[in-house]
């Protein structure tokens, strides 16, 4: 149920998009292979550049010999798959940049600090299937990733395609934050795709009343959401995922954005039990910003 509209249409606008990298993590999984076809798409419609980036292991041998031969041997072969990868890509799109490279080592650590050094805007990353929900399905170093990192995160299922996102829902829970800044990607986005963002509160029958600090968070989101076009909704659900679901399936969401930080809307998500794992994560991409 929609209790205010708020917001102004904005006029059109075409690939300003200020998040001008996206680095895409593979282990050339079928997984991290759809992630990768969505950030293509999105590079194709913002005019970003794509970041490919592998990283690996290496075995410890007693022999330093061995180690050598071994680390070079995963060296070339991940280059030789990235360079697979590539290939077909720039046949299709041959206006895009990509770039692309392997180092070896711990892969959440590595792709931290490449994303770092690279000045990267976006990172798109796959899950292991039916939903972002625990480790076991999200997969560690994607869950470990969104815990860690300050770079927005933009997690795709395997069976998610790509569309854009004229209907995005931003999940909050009326929690103090600094909306100016970490809402700044997402404004971007909104922008770059003429969307419609939905600001989607789900609340339980004991929290039917909002408290003072609450409604004046919702003051600092609708400024911080100025010059977008954007509707809050409030949904009463005693489950917060369910009624997050529930919002997306009716109102044909493309995008759901999330807020990552201690005790808040994202942190309830990824405790959710295994029988909820079939929802909208494995329908719609999930993007999430950082404190």
């Amino acid at each position: 149920m929609a209790w205010f509209l708020i917001g102004s249409l904005v006029l059109p606008i075409i690939k300003l998009f200020d998040m001008k990298k996206i680095l895409v993590p593979t282990d050339f999984s079928k997984s991290s292979h759809n992630a990768l076809n969505y950030a293509v798409e999105l590079a194709r419609e913002t005019g970003a550049e794509l970041y490919l980036l592998h990283v690996y292991s290496i075995p410890v041998f007693a022999e330093d010999s061995v180690l050598i031969t071994t680390e070079e041997f995963l060296k070339e072969d991940a280059l030789s798959n990235l360079e697979d990868l590539k290939q077909p890509i720039d046949q299709s799109n041959p206006e895009l940049t990509i770039t692309y490279t392997t180092l070896p080592g711990t892969a959440v650590e590595i792709i931290q600090e490449y994303a770092k050094k690279q000045h990267i805007d976006l990172i798109v990353m796959g899950s292991q299937g039916v939903g972002y929900l625990q480790e076991r399905i999200l997969g560690s170093t994607t869950s470990t990733l969104i815990r860690k990192t300050s770079i927005p995160v933009m997690v795709i299922d395997k069976k998610v395609k790509f569309r854009k996102p004229k209907n995005i829902v931003l999940a909050v829970d009326f929690s103090e934050t600094d909306n100016e800044t970490i809402l700044k990607p997402l404004k971007q986005l909104t922008k770059t795709f003429q969307s419609h963002i939905c600001v989607l509160n789900v609340f339980t029958e004991a929290e039917i009343i909002p408290t003072f600090s609450e409604i004046a968070e919702s003051f600092r989101i609708e400024k911080a959401l100025k010059h977008t076009y954007h509707t809050f909704f409030e949904v009463e659900h005693p489950d917060v995922v369910t009624g997050i679901n529930d919002f997306v399936k009716k109102h044909h969401i493309d995008l759901v954005t999330v807020i990552s930080r201690d005790h808040s809307l994202i942190g309830r998500i990824f405790r959710e039990p295994v029988s909820k794992a079939m929802s909208f994560h494995s329908l719609t991409p999930l993007l999430i910003l950082h404190e």
